[in-house]
């Protein structure tokens, strides 16, 4: 009667070292398939924004985003972008080097807020991009009922015109060209 049990033990055991060591096996053929997968998701994603870069490098237009503040003051801001999409407003104009503080705002009708933005750059005539600046846009930050902002801190490596590619949920969102001095 031992013998049995240990037999069956034994065929038990080894049972379940097969059963477990083939779902491991579906397990890793799964992630490297989905790996597989975001990696091609990430080339085409590349390949778009690679084609985004190469077209137009002509500056965005500067307009005035007028606002009233919640005390009924009246203000104005400089913004450098896109009227119904992002634009930039600081100390113009940009300076290679300086770490300075500019505020983004974002002027269309998407809920963007609490999603992650993240802004990178990239210098005309040079084919990598730089992260300049990972934020969120909080619904608290609203200027006004136009618009929502959000504070940074740039800092451009060189002078040169410069492609502001944001990102929003790691997709691109929207392009702004500078010119840094």
């Amino acid at each position: 009667m031992k013998k049995h049990l240990v037999l069956l033990s034994l065929i038990l055991m080894v049972g379940l070292l097969v059963a477990c060591s083939s779902n491991f096996s579906n397990e890793s053929d799964n992630e490297l398939e989905v790996s597989k997968e975001e990696s091609e998701a990430q080339k085409i994603s590349s390949k778009n924004d690679e084609t985004i870069i190469e077209k137009n490098w002509e500056l965005s237009p500067e307009f005035i985003h007028f606002v009233e503040y919640e005390s009924g003051e009246k203000g104005s801001y400089e913004i450098r972008g896109n009227k119904d999409g992002m634009g930039i407003t600081g100390p113009f104009p940009i300076i290679a080097k300086d770490s300075q503080k500019y505020m983004w705002f974002y002027f269309g009708a998407e809920n963007i807020y609490d999603k992650p933005v993240k802004i990178k750059a990239i210098k005309k005539g040079e084919e990598d991009s730089i992260e300049v600046y990972s934020g969120t846009f909080f619904e608290s930050a609203e200027v006004s009922p136009e618009s929502v902002n959000m504070p940074s801190r740039l800092r451009f490596p060189s002078t040169g015109t410069w492609k502001v590619l944001v990102y929003i949920e790691e997709e691109l969102f929207d392009t702004i060209i500078v010119k840094v001095e």
